[in-house]
């Protein structure tokens, strides 16, 4: 008797944690990628309206997991079998919310790393065909520090240093461009990223 009650509260807790706050949805990767994952999708369609602030505040109200560890996915508001964005929280004390942004073609788009209740974050830009375009850091929602610009080709283009206020101390252009470490391995993806969700 005791064990059907036990079982009972369980399966309660558990239904009421998952309350239809988020729906699931299968994406299933084609050649020349592979497998079949569940996607915890929040019910907001993703547009240029919606920011990353307003993902993290849904993301605090839905339910926590072991280790505050939580996947969760944004679709294009105009395609619901389009993914445009992926949102992981980790961390227990101090935590960090990595937010990447998806082009149509299923090629990433933007990275981005939130430190919890901080504005200061780390960025990472890409063109269509997922080639480094920029990256950098941001305090208060402007840029700081070195930012670094490549081209299609995975070239450096250009360096910029700025303050903490966010003016531009100095920059510095590169002709003919030079070849960066962190780009020469990249791979390109011109065709994305083939995949279905169900």
């Amino acid at each position: 008797m005791l064990q059907k009650i036990f079982s009972f509260i369980l399966l309660i807790l558990v239904a009421s944690s998952s309350s239809g706050q988020y729906k699931e949805k299968m994406l299933v990767m084609q050649s020349p990628g592979f497998g079949q994952y569940w996607l915890k999708i929040i019910p907001i369609g993703y547009d240029s309206t919606v920011s990353d602030s307003n993902i993290i505040n849904c993301i605090d109200t839905l339910p926590s997991y072991l280790f505050g560890v939580r996947t969760y996915n944004l679709m294009f508001a105009d395609d619901s079998n389009k993914l445009a964005i992926m949102a992981n929280e980790h961390g227990l004390l101090r935590k960090k919310f990595y937010i990447t942004e998806y082009w149509k073609n299923g090629n990433r788009k933007r990275e981005t790393v939130y430190k919890r209740h901080s504005h200061h974050f780390s960025c990472s830009n890409f063109y269509s065909n997922e080639i480094l375009a920029s990256r950098g850091n941001y305090r208060n929602k402007k840029k700081t520090g070195r930012w670094v610009y490549f081209n299609t080709n995975k070239k450096k283009i250009r360096v910029e240093f700025y303050a903490n206020d966010g003016t531009l101390k100095k920059a510095r252009n590169f002709k003919p461009p030079r070849t960066s470490l962190r780009t020469m391995f990249e791979v390109e993806k011109p065709e994305g990223q083939p995949y279905m969700i169900r």
